[in-house]
């Protein structure tokens, strides 16, 4: 439905031949599909003064975690006041939520439902509201930035290789016929998954991560004290060619079956892994499935002529200076 709404916002545009940052629209579009996943409510909608705060906290914080020394909330800096201002929005209406759910003791079908309703299994007792509020926050801040530059490189990649975004369109027309997807489509739509994978072997949303150790190792040949910080970096090892043939090539079908047995387990891993893999993988997939066919079917986007793209590496891997492009109609 999410994808529906933009789709159909898309269209004065596609009429006028009006360029537009695609990066930022797969952010307010990837927002929507949040918010609604977490409590049925559209943040780019009436609740837009929540989305802004949440859009300026991810600001603030990709600043913090880009800036050394970093300074103390506490301290009373512009950057921090901004910051602070956008959490007390944010914990405003995510506790006004909370309160109002409690009171209800419905079920809505949403993750705040579950989170509301779950019970640990020992004790049997429910979050409190401070956690429920930071299980939100987590999902929130997560959850749409990551998703949103995933799609915003695989549409450039597409409009940059023609005989990819061919094969792409055959499938979805194939498939589908002209009908929206629904989640029992996807498997039936492997190469769409493929592109999707593809383009975040060559530009991963998260480009780098650090873990700490929790004891003494050896990793090749390197002695590791206990309670180090080890960085990991999937943009470097995505384009191993160690582990990648021909590793700058966009090539979707190296995810085939076929081709991907036998390669090391963690020679991809845009979800980070082990304990630590992102618990939201599978939706964020399966939304990036749903997107990128539905707007196939509607739509070819297309670079600004004279305009580089080149990434910008921040607490995410976006498209420097966003990512115009126009539409045209799908034939």
């Amino acid at each position: 439905d999410a994808t529906s709404q933009t789709l159909a916002e898309w269209a004065p545009r596609a009429g006028r031949g009006e360029a537009f940052d695609v990066a930022a629209e797969m952010s307010r579009l990837t927002l929507r599909v949040v918010g609604q996943a977490l409590f049925r409510m559209d943040l780019t909608g009436e609740a837009a003064t929540f989305g802004q705060a949440l859009l300026v906290a991810l600001e603030e914080v990709d600043h913090r975690v880009m800036s050394f020394p970093t300074i103390p909330l506490l301290v009373p800096t512009p950057r921090n006041r901004r910051l602070r201002r956008a959490l007390a929005v944010l914990d405003r209406v995510v506790y006004q939520i909370i309160d109002t759910r409690r009171r209800a003791a419905a079920d809505d079908g949403d993750f705040l439902s579950m989170m509301l309703h779950a019970r640990d299994e020992d004790t049997g007792e429910t979050m409190d509201d401070r956690q429920l509020r930071d299980e939100v926050m987590t999902f929130l801040l997560a959850g749409h930035e990551t998703t949103a530059v995933a799609l915003s490189w695989t549409w450039y990649l597409l409009a940059t290789h023609p005989a990819v975004e061919a094969k792409l369109a055959a499938e979805v027309a194939s498939v589908l016929g002209g009908r929206p997807p629904g989640v029992e489509d996807l498997p039936a739509l492997p190469y769409t998954r493929m592109v999707i994978e593809e383009a975040m072997r060559l530009y991963p949303p998260l480009w780098g991560f650090g873990r700490q150790t929790i004891g003494p190792d050896q990793i090749g040949g390197y002695d590791i004290p206990a309670n180090s910080i080890v960085s990991l970096a999937p943009f470097i090892t995505h384009r191993h060619p160690a582990v990648w043939d021909d590793p700058e090539r966009f090539d979707p079908e190296r995810f085939a079956p076929e081709r991907a047995a036998g390669r090391p387990r963690f020679a991809y891993f845009p979800f980070s892994g082990g304990p630590r893999l992102c618990i939201g993988n599978d939706f964020a997939l399966m939304e990036a499935q749903l997107v990128v066919a539905m707007t196939m079917q509607r739509y070819r986007l297309r670079l600004v002529p004279g305009r580089p793209v080149e990434p910008e590496v921040r607490l995410t891997l976006r498209p420097r200076g966003g990512l115009p492009m126009t539409l045209e109609a799908a034939a």
